[in-house]
């Protein structure tokens, strides 16, 4: 009974001081148009706006601001490093988090999350993943315990192996979960895309489709902030990573677009090349197949 009441107070903790409405009051000078330079020689002007995209972090600023245009500004603090390609800054995460408080936007049946991820690790945060072999949130929009899952969507990494899982809640106060055949490695960057398209939730590592899963329930919305980096629900998770070019859009965005932006990932090389092989099969059935392919 304790540990219900506990993880009640949490939750209501978690709604009075995170989702009540969060005001960014920390600009000195506002226009409304355009700064312009010695005649026009230089000209300061807004982001171009991508249709479609309701968050957008850079992490190039020490506030986690969204350069969407529609003000979705997070709360917390960056600490920058090295940029994905070396430009810009990324945001360093390791048991701290920041969060956006949810609105209509993040309502939509069709979403997908895109960004680049680099693995760090120390010797407390190996023995660590040794310890407690779990999955750790780097971005979750909801909340959960043993008793509550809330998760539009849950992107997950396991600590001690680099498998990634994807939960997201449904219809009906029920979860899906998939976990990727790939493992991320340390010390790498890859580009991350999940995906919920229609009935189906897909998975891709650097621009190649990993997994995917069909469901014909409907998503279950929450009110509940948008956590980057961690969640304050995690206390044992020792995840020390690198997040950059964080980006949420209202609709599922597809392959053409996730490989486009993630083809730097893999050294040039287009990811329409690339497929996950087998995992369990013998060769003589992808002999076959390679065999279909190529006539």
């Amino acid at each position: 009974m304790n540990g219900l009441l506990s993880h009640i107070f949490l939750f209501l903790y978690v709604y009075i001081r995170i989702v009540a409405p969060v005001n960014y009051e920390k600009c000195d000078l506002t226009v409304d148009s355009a700064i312009c330079i010695n005649n026009t020689e230089k000209i300061i002007l807004p982001n171009a706006r991508r249709p479609g995209r309701i968050l957008y972090m850079t992490f190039d600023e020490s506030e986690p601001v969204d350069s969407s245009g529609l003000g979705n500004h997070g709360v917390g603090q960056v600490s920058g490093h090295s940029g994905f390609g070396g430009m810009g800054t990324s945001a360093y995460f390791r048991k701290n988090f920041v969060h956006i408080k949810s609105n209509e936007l993040f309502g939509t049946n069709e979403f997908s999350y895109l960004f680049f991820i680099y693995l760090l690790m120390d010797e407390v945060s190996h023995q660590n993943s040794l310890k407690y072999d779990q999955f750790c949130p780097i971005i979750q929009k909801g909340y959960k315990t043993e008793f509550v899952n809330e998760a539009t969507p849950q992107i997950s990494i396991n600590p001690k192996n680099g498998q990634i899982k994807v939960a997201l809640s449904v219809e009906g106060n029920k979860t899906i979960e998939i976990t990727s055949n790939s493992r991320l490695q340390r010390h790498n960057w890859y580009h991350l895309a999940v995906v919920r398209e229609r009935n189906n939730i897909l998975l891709y590592v650097d621009g190649i489709l990993d997994c995917t899963y069909n469901s014909k329930a409907l998503t279950r919305h929450n009110n509940l902030p948008l956590y980057i980096g961690s969640v304050p629900f995690a206390p044992t998770c020792d995840l020390p990573i690198l997040l950059d070019e964080l980006s949420v859009f209202a609709y599922a965005v597809g392959a053409d677009e996730i490989q486009a932006e993630a083809s730097i990932a893999l050294g040039g090389i287009e990811s329409s090349y690339v497929i996950i092989g087998c995992t369990n099969c013998r060769y003589v059935y992808m002999e076959e197949y390679f065999t279909r392919l190529i006539l």
